[in-house]
């Protein structure tokens, strides 16, 4: 099935036109004022011809939804729902349309993790806002700010915990265990930092091969594969970070797309909301590439994306065993642009 094909079976058909409803009203009133003075046989045909003509109106309806260009989104701002792992060739198609140059590949992520109070009586939030930069000059400096968010409940149901435990604002872990470490927890954000390295972190690296430039990744989904020439698992994680973090091209994004949609262990979720708020599509697979350091049960990874624009919303982590959330990134924005604005603050 044609990327293009799936747009058409995917998004839902437009409302009418008031002067196309108008004009189908006025034809069907007329054919049953027409109907009225006739008898027989050949009234009872008019009455056919009628509901003929709605049937058509309708038809024609649906034959321009299913013209309808990529990105066109459904009625009230919702996303028809996806029909299994179909919705990412939607979002291939969108994607492959965005312009992709620029002087710098931009993006403004919200890292998160969540992990119980000592008493597992509540869910804590930690979470932090992270700018990065990366040049597309390969020796170029990569771009940071950090800018922690501290610690509150996860939901309203921990935060009414929370109140009734005291509204603590420091929580004592006597060992490592969901939340990474010993000691004093403190719910206040520390201090923000800028920096930056000569390197791109690990963004350089696909499957393990270190790149001089992201144009060298195939924009192709078989071109894709045989890049990474690695097990399943392994070739899901990383084409979703090309997807999620890499300064990659609109075609290699598309491809990365279409490479998900084909993989085997890859499983629609169907609409899903991201640690932000935001309305999504969504695959899983078992994965622990993101899980946290010190989490010892299995995990899976959930992708959530949007279909109509084709961006990437949120990377989580959760517990394969009751689907809890233990840590996510979500992209609150990625862009290329031709100005670093952290390069002129340091």
């Amino acid at each position: 099935m044609d990327d293009y094909r799936a747009v058409r079976d995917l998004l839902p058909p437009p409302p009418l036109s008031p002067e196309v409803e108008r004009a189908g009203r006025e034809r069907l009133a007329a054919a049953f004022a027409q109907e009225r003075v006739r008898r027989g046989r050949r009234g009872a045909r008019w009455s056919a011809l009628a509901l003929g003509l709605a049937g058509a109106a309708a038809a024609a309806a649906i034959v321009v939804a299913h013209i309808a260009p990529a990105g066109v989104p459904a009625p009230h701002g919702t996303v028809a729902q996806a029909d299994g792992k179909r919705f990412l060739l939607v979002a291939a198609a969108s994607v492959a349309a965005m312009p992709d140059e620029g002087a710098w590949w931009g993006s403004t992520e919200v890292r998160g993790r969540q992990f119980h109070e000592p008493g597992s009586r509540y869910v804590l939030r930690e979470s932090e806002t992270v700018e990065t930069w990366i040049p597309a000059d390969p020796e170029g400096r990569t771009w940071y700010r950090e800018t922690p968010q501290g610690i509150k409940p996860a939901t309203p149901q921990d935060e009414a915990a929370w109140v009734a435990d005291g509204s603590p604002t420091s929580w004592t872990y006597d060992k490592p265990s969901e939340n990474g470490r010993p000691g004093v927890v403190r719910a206040e954000p520390g201090e923000q930092r800028t920096w930056s390295t000569e390197d791109w972190d690990f963004r350089i690296l696909t499957a393990g091969k270190p790149l001089t430039k992201m144009s060298e990744v195939p924009d192709t989904p078989e071109g894709l594969k045989a890049f990474f020439a690695a097990d399943d698992r392994t070739t899901i994680d990383t084409a979703a970070r090309l997807l999620f973090f890499a300064p990659v091209t609109s075609a290699t994004r598309a491809a990365a797309y279409r490479l998900l949609a084909s993989m085997p262990g890859v499983a629609a979720v169907g609409q899903v909301t991201d640690a932000l708020g935001r309305a999504g599509q969504a695959i899983e697979y078992e994965s622990g590439e993101f899980a946290p350091p010190n989490y010892a049960g299995a995990t899976r990874t959930r992708l959530v994306i949007d279909p109509v624009s084709g961006r990437p919303l949120a990377i989580e982590t959760r517990s394969a065993t009751d689907g809890l959330l233990l840590t996510y990134t979500a992209i609150q924005d990625s862009r290329w642009a031709d100005d670093n604005p952290l390069k002129e603050t340091k």
